[in-house]
């Protein structure tokens, strides 16, 4: 009997030291990859004067590369000096769709970064060679071919101010260099105001007292371009704008608002529209508040819609929270900064979602109240509130 037992145990460690030999040869991952077998464009040469501002972009393109066992092949595109052979490549990138896509799309603002990477200077035009690194797992090919691009770097900003401000006699705070309204950053070099404009002449600025850096915009042809020490000039009516500022690819956007309007979801309806005050509010005074009921009470959710034209139209910029389903807030009133934080990029316009809701314990039925979006730079938020009158 214990033979028999001890023989059993045997057998099933034998069968289990196969079953692991299996597993282990089964888990083996192939890892062979070819290289890139050839590039499509651009063509070798290629000279492109970088021209950021105009939003311009170029698309590298090659053949695909083979992984031995037919799955996924990941790509990067490598850029190195004109004699290089890309042992150390002074920048790489992944294709797009995440190093997926046998194609890389790079603005004109990228290829300006890369070009000061590789130690072109402002104006400087100067070659690099590219090429594709194919992979899988950690084995990485280079494709056998490689190629020149000619870049020509324009002008722009050696360092990217940390704030910036606006001031002249076409706008709100006047020329007065201590009222200089401030901008939002959105991004290292990018920043935004909501602000109204009305005839004269401004400038940008980057600090409100002694002798900051001046900034302004020109039309560069038919681009919004940022150039240095001079003004810009505003004519016609009045009128309440966003400004954008894109020191990176040194270009200018301009959106006149159309309008902002309250949107009460339940009665899929806009209440009101707000009118603007000053320095990037809006806000619309003595609204008497009725909300319709539901089977599990008074509905409380809304949102606000900004209406925008750059010149091709109007469109709508819905002003979102940051929650799809956003959280009661009865007893909660004001309710945090963080709740009532606008999303400027969601952009939604589901009647119920992507709101806020009011503090029904505050906002009584009939009480009346004022409501307003404060869209001011200098808060470094955007935010919406009530208060009941």
């Amino acid at each position: 009997m214990k033979n028999k037992i001890h023989r059993n145990f045997l057998l099933f460690l034998s069968a289990l030291l196969v079953i692991s030999g299996c597993s282990k040869n089964e888990r083996a991952i192939n890892l062979g990859v070819s290289p890139v077998p050839g590039l499509f464009t651009p063509a070798d040469n290629k000279y492109v004067k970088l021209k950021p501002a105009a939003n311009l972009t170029e698309v590298f393109e090659w053949d695909q590369a083979k992984a031995e066992d037919g799955s996924l092949v990941l790509y990067e595109v490598a850029f190195d000096q004109e004699g290089g052979d890309f042992t150390a490549p002074f920048y790489t990138i992944v294709s797009d769709n995440r190093g997926v896509n046998n194609k890389l799309t790079l603005s004109h603002g990228d290829l300006s970064k890369i070009a000061a990477l590789g130690g072109s200077a402002f104006f400087e035009r100067k070659k690099f060679k590219w090429t594709v690194l194919s992979s899988k797992g950690t084995n990485v090919q280079k494709a056998a071919a490689s190629r020149i691009i000619d870049l020509e770097r324009p002008g722009g900003f050696a360092a990217l101010p940390g704030d910036v401000y606006i001031t002249g006699t076409a706008t709100e705070g006047g020329d007065l260099l201590a009222n200089a309204l401030k901008m939002r950053q959105l991004s290292p070099g990018v920043f935004e105001i909501f602000t109204k404009l009305k005839a004269g002449t401004y400038h940008f600025v980057d600090a409100t007292s002694g002798t900051p850096n001046k900034y302004y915009v020109f039309d560069d042809a038919g681009i919004s371009a940022i150039g240095v020490n001079g003004t810009t000039t505003f004519t016609g009516a009045d009128k309440i704008m966003r400004i954008n500022l894109d020191f990176n690819n040194i270009n200018a956007s301009y959106a006149e608002v159309k309008s902002v309007q309250l949107w009460y979801a339940q009665g899929n309806e806009f209440w009101f529209t707000l009118p603007y005050t000053a320095n990037g509010v809006w806000r619309y005074n003595g609204w008497t508040v009725n909300l319709l009921t539901v089977p599990w009470g008074l509905e409380e959710r809304y949102k606000y819609k900004m209406v925008l034209n750059n010149g091709t139209g109007n469109q709508d910029l819905w002003l979102n929270s940051n929650f799809g389903d956003p959280a009661g807030q009865d007893g909660q009133y004001p309710s945090s900064v963080a709740y009532r934080t606008i999303n400027m990029t969601q952009n939604n316009s589901s009647q119920f979602d992507w709101g806020w809701k009011f503090d029904r314990n505050y906002l009584t039925q009939g009480s009346k109240a004022d409501f307003w979006v404060s869209l001011r730079g200098s808060d470094g938020v955007y935010t919406q509130n009530y208060q009941k009158q």
